[in-house]
């Protein structure tokens, strides 16, 4: 094995399937990286993350980005693998270089992380170039020396979305356009009183007036009441039933001069939300006076246009030329749960998160404005009453003349892919405090074993007490991310507490802790949130608080309902000028995020001039998991 030959320095490179074998089997000696044993242990921990990651993952080293890579990003070079193992970056990818390379150059000169989402990479591909999307991202990686040497790339092809959406868009558009331009006149009258919610050109041309949206018809056409339409429109209403009319002479005001006769072809249809209740009624007319009835186009048409946008996986929505929200697909009301038409208008703003409102409606104001396309990740209200992370696009639709006549746009979900990268940078922020607070306790541990003990032996007998219970503590911390096996087992509050409080402790000093409480079980993931919230309480008291200097106690003690599991952390000092420190570290940050993000509970400080009280209080249910 490769850790007998050289001592254990390349072990970092055993396993990682084809990839790894092929990386132990190439001459380094001959590449600027040289053999791998000596490689920089940046490098090797970057390599050893790449190598056993499922996501598509490569990493870019050196001055000349030597390319490095796991088996699931082998694909993405196509027929350059495995040439490309070693290779620089420029070499490798001299067909989209252009693009890349400053994208590369940026990350290593501000040491700022990147990612874009579809882009665009004319690639060549069996000797033809391609036109190719991706989304991926571009992570610095520092070296000993604290400098950018080199970048942990991670990402997946979307071409084949990218150009799905492309042509769905274009059918939307298209078919948008057709029901626009339709010969027939069509109108939606909305609700009891039929108020005109769309209504196309010919509708217009027909009834001879153009500022007719959003008034009832007893009002837009008032000469059609007299006439008996709107007793009609009430029947259709109330029964659900449609009607035809064939050549119904239909006296209009079509301008200024005495009504005008007109025959018409029409028909009532209602119609239902999904929920099955009446919400209006469709209206579509043929003046057989001039031209030949549309009827059965018309609805074909609108049938094919409903198929297209909600078999979409995709929230689709549109707007009129000034940004009035009147139409979503079945998608947006499955994600949203909110009723139909709740939130047309400008109501759509309501279900972004209060922090993002602002920002979405500015950025939406400014395309509407320019006629730029609409680009923006925002939080979503989700059926289930989460907000979830999505992408907004739009673009605008032009007459021959120039001037906006729709707006088209989509949402996607990319709240799972938001999380995931969240939950990576929370756990390398974790891993870094914890070895911090890890040296911290070790050091002062060594500091107070020396002041106390009555001789080096016994110095070394405590040291090494302290040193087992303090990794026995940090074993119960470890990540819930961990593969180990018996991760189902129980674990009792009460060792939790005194294992996380034990290191702490001075064994010549008496009753600095108390720990009551009746007997709880907790499962792993529960353990694991909790020992970490009380490894951060007790490394503050050991640095800061009760068990800094002589004199001072912890009380941890705790009740159960049916409920909550109730518990109260409370701190003592002797000298009584305990104040309430003026910012949150990230100690405090991440003891919420356990109790409030991982066991849905709450947790609470209060400060006192002879101590500190945490409250904390997590559901029952939580416990066992």
């Amino acid at each position: 094995m490769l850790t007998l030959r050289d001592g254990g320095r390349t072990h970092f490179v055993e396993g990682g399937g084809e990839l790894g074998r092929l990386i132990r089997n190439h001459d380094w000696k001959k590449t600027p990286l040289g053999p791998l044993a000596n490689w920089p242990q940046s490098l090797k921990s970057a390599l050893s993350i790449c190598l056993h990651s499922t996501f598509p993952t490569a990493i870019y080293w050196g001055p000349e980005l030597r390319l490095l890579y796991n088996d699931a990003w082998a694909p993405i070079p196509g027929e350059r693998h495995p040439s490309a193992l070693g290779k620089p970056g420029a070499e490798v990818w001299s067909d989209i270089w252009d693009v890349v390379g400053p994208q590369f150059a940026a990350v290593l000169e501000s040491g700022e992380g990147f990612s874009t989402f579809d882009q665009l990479l004319p690639m060549l591909r069996n000797g033809v170039r391609q036109e190719t999307y991706w989304n991926y991202s571009f992570t610095p990686i520092h070296g000993e020396d604290g400098t950018v040497q080199g970048v942990f790339n991670q990402g997946h092809e979307t071409t084949a979305q990218v150009l799905a959406r492309r042509e769905a868009e274009a059918e939307i558009e298209r078919l948008g356009a057709l029901f626009e331009l339709a010969p027939s006149a069509v109108a939606i009258l909305g609700g009891k009183r039929h108020v005109i919610e769309v209504a196309n050109a010919a509708y217009e041309s027909l009834v001879g007036r153009t500022d007719i949206i959003g008034k009832p018809i007893a009002d837009a056409l008032p000469e059609v009441v007299s006439q008996g339409f709107l007793e009609l429109l009430d029947r259709v209403f109330d029964s659900g039933e449609p009607f035809v009319g064939r050549a119904v002479p239909v006296a209009l005001q079509r301008n200024a001069d005495a009504p005008e006769e007109r025959l018409v072809d029409f028909i009532y249809q209602p119609f239902d939300d999904v929920a099955g209740t009446r919400v209006g009624i469709f209206v579509q007319a043929t003046d057989v006076t001039e031209v030949a009835r549309a009827e059965d186009a018309l609805r074909a048409s609108e049938a094919k246009y409903q198929a297209i946008v909600d078999s979409i996986d995709q929230m689709i929505w549109s707007t009129r030329p000034d940004g009035y929200h009147d139409y979503y697909n079945e998608r947006w009301y499955e994600f949203t749960g909110v009723p139909h038409g709740s939130t047309d208008g400008e109501e759509w703003n309501g279900m972004f998160h209060p922090d993002d409102q602002d920002r979405a409606w500015n950025i939406w104001r400014l395309s509407l404005a320019t006629g730029e396309p609409y680009h923006i990740e925002y939080r979503l209200r989700h059926r289930s009453g989460q907000y979830r992370w999505v992408i907004g696009r739009a673009q605008c639709v032009r007459d021959q003349n120039g001037n906006i006549t729709r707006w088209f746009g989509t949402c996607t979900d990319i709240h799972a892919l938001k999380e995931a990268e969240e939950k990576r940078q929370l756990l390398l922020r974790e891993m870094n405090h914890r070895i911090k607070n890890l040296f911290a306790a070790t050091s002062g541990m060594v500091t107070l074993t020396a002041k106390n003990a009555p001789s080096v032996a016994a110095m070394a007998g405590t040291l090494r007490g302290r040193l087992a219970a303090l990794a026995k503590a940090h074993d119960l911390v470890r990540p819930a991310i961990a593969t180990e096996e018996g991760l189902d087992q129980k674990a009792a509050l009460d060792t939790l507490v005194n294992a996380v409080l034990e290191p702490h402790l001075d064994p010549y000093i008496e009753q600095q802790v108390c720990v009551e409480g009746p007997a709880v079980a907790l499962g792993s993931s529960a353990s694991t949130s909790l020992a970490l919230v009380f490894h951060e309480l007790a490394t503050n008291a050991a640095k800061y608080g009760a068990l800094a200097a002589a004199g001072g106690g912890v009380s941890v003690r705790w009740s159960v309902s049916a409920e909550t599991l109730d518990l109260d952390w409370r701190e003592y000092v002797r000298a009584g000028d305990v104040s309430e420190p003026k910012t949150s570290g990230f100690g405090s940050t991440l003891a919420k995020s356990s109790i409030a993000g991982q066991l849905g509970g709450t947790i609470g400080f209060r400060w006192h001039a002879d101590g500190v009280q945490v409250a904390i209080s997590v559901p029952i249910d939580r416990l066992e998991r």
